[in-house]
């Protein structure tokens, strides 16, 4: 995981946990189990995210054993998130709104010629860029690789467990949740990052 430099100096290490970035008394890393996930999940962390208290990429990050987290606003390109092995044409990314034009499907994805795609057995990873609107925004302009992707809109049936700006929207970690769900991951993973959002994070607000 990469640190924004500025932040880190902001950050006290002697009263957080350096793994959950929690208060060191209310710690969850104990109670954060490693969930097998088929689908790789790259998370694009805006730096001003990094150390709020509702930080559902971080729990995420750790809940997800093939998931990479990196902070920060751009990187050269596509294989430096993805490693060496990643191929542009089998990863997708998260879409801040659904296409309009796909109905009421839960998940809907256009692939780098902007057809939309039925069969998406060929997705082998999603990235998720985290933050606000205006910051995801950003991290999508400042990445111009991200257009080599495939584009995921997600069309959600559910209220957010924590209220959004816009309708529709979702914190990160239900973004992936709901993602992987529709991409045919295993059904329990989805489940438990709802879970554990809800009992970790928003539970303890």
């Amino acid at each position: 995981m990469l640190i924004d430099p500025r932040a880190k100096q902001k950050f006290d290490r002697t009263a957080v946990c350096e793994r959950c970035f929690r208060p060191k008394d209310n710690c969850f890393c104990g109670r954060v189990p490693s969930l097998d996930n088929r689908i790789s999940v790259v998370i694009l962390q805006h730096p001003q995210e990094q150390f709020k208290a509702l930080n559902s990429a971080r729990l995420a990050h750790l809940l997800l054993k093939n998931s990479r987290l990196f902070v920060g606003l751009s990187w050269p390109n596509f294989r430096k998130v993805a490693g060496a092995d990643g191929m542009p044409s089998e990863w997708g990314v998260l879409f801040l709104k659904p296409d309009q034009h796909e109905g009421n499907r839960p998940v809907s994805v256009i692939n780098r010629k902007k057809r939309p795609v039925e069969n998406t057995a060929f997705l082998r990873g999603i990235i998720a860029l985290d933050g606000s609107w205006k910051q995801a925004k950003a991290l999508w302009w400042r990445n111009p690789w991200l257009l080599k992707l495939s584009r995921i809109g997600l069309n959600p049936g559910r209220p957010s467990l924590r209220p959004q700006v816009k309708e529709g929207g979702l914190s990160t970690i239900e973004a992936i949740a709901f993602a992987l769900e529709h991409l045919g991951d295993k059904p329990e993973i989805p489940s438990q990052l709802r879970t554990k959002y809800q009992e970790l994070i928003i539970g303890t607000r």
